[in-house]
């Protein structure tokens, strides 16, 4: 799945299915750092889903994946 079609399958997931309050919701993305922009995309998907003060930048700590030195990575968001 890409960012548009997991996203929505996520909010649905924690909306309808587990019921949760949306009021209660924030999500993250990666705000970039020296190395790597910032995944505007996921933010703009998740602003069809959640006020702007609740969609949050993090830095590559917390919303960057890393399979190693050589292995794949890259931007992630979280719910």
């Amino acid at each position: 799945y890409f960012k548009e079609e997991a996203i929505a399958m996520a909010w649905e997931c924690l909306t309808e299915e587990f019921k949760m309050d949306k009021s209660r919701l924030y999500a993250s993305y990666f705000g970039g750092d020296d190395q790597s922009p910032p995944d505007l995309e996921c933010r703009d998907i998740w602003l069809k889903y959640l006020p702007p003060e609740k969609v949050l930048p993090f830095g590559a700590k917390d919303n960057f994946w890393e399979m190693g030195a050589t292995g794949p990575c890259g931007p992630c968001t979280e719910i």
